[in-house]
């Protein structure tokens, strides 16, 4: 395994780690908003910090070649379809009903609650694996690296520290211009993500009925 094979697999997947933890309709991204608006900035990185060690570990994952993983037992594919519309119609009726509430005094940040939240979140969406498999398949396309098992560790990594670099980013951001926004409209905010989990609950049980 030389050094180069590692850098171009190491930054292709920091690059997907972080490009795509960008979109706001995740759970992990509406779950970060939503408990950065609060002021907990801590809790918020920690939950952001849990879903980027899942996301490690999916990567590495389906580096070792999930696609020929699921071609042997394609029951995976709506299985897991039926359990993101579960966790993500759930999640989106929670933060379509949130409120910024009015807080006398700060709740207290839970400190290994948030990480093991995030982690959670991150690890009951089963779909990453097909999206990780993608990133994969564009890696292999660019022909730029020769593929080994031993590069799934190092490609499981630099995923991982893609995501948490951007949800580090993302609360950075918020905690810099929060203020500036009504508090109506980051309520507003946080429940238009919800409903687009909703949304996207449904598409993944509309997913899952067609293949059962």
């Amino acid at each position: 395994m030389s050094r180069m094979n590692t850098l171009i697999t190491s930054l292709v997947a920091f690059a997907f780690g972080f490009i795509g933890s960008m979109p706001l309709a995740g759970p992990i991204a509406v779950m970060v908003f939503s408990t950065s608006v609060r002021r907990h900035y801590g809790a918020a990185l920690r939950i952001g910090f849990g879903a980027a060690l899942a996301v490690s570990l999916y990567a590495a994952v389906a580096f070792w070649g999930f696609s020929t993983f699921l071609a042997k037992y394609p029951v995976i594919l709506p299985v897991s379809h039926g359990l993101s519309a579960v966790v993500l119609t759930v999640l989106g009726v929670h933060f379509a009903r949130w409120k910024l509430r009015d807080e006398a005094k700060p709740e207290q940040e839970p400190h290994r609650e948030g990480l093991l939240l995030g982690f959670t979140i991150a690890a009951l969406n089963p779909t990453l694996l097909a999206t990780w498999s993608t990133a994969v398949a564009f890696l292999y396309s660019l022909q730029l690296v020769s593929f080994s098992g031993l590069l799934a560790l190092p490609f499981g990594a630099a995923a991982g520290v893609g995501v948490a670099s951007w949800q580090l980013a993302f609360v950075g951001l918020i905690r810099r211009y929060e203020r500036r926004f009504p508090r109506h409209v980051l309520t507003w905010g946080v429940r238009i993500m919800g409903l687009l989990l909703i949304a996207g609950g449904v598409l993944a049980g509309i997913k899952f009925f067609q293949e059962v």
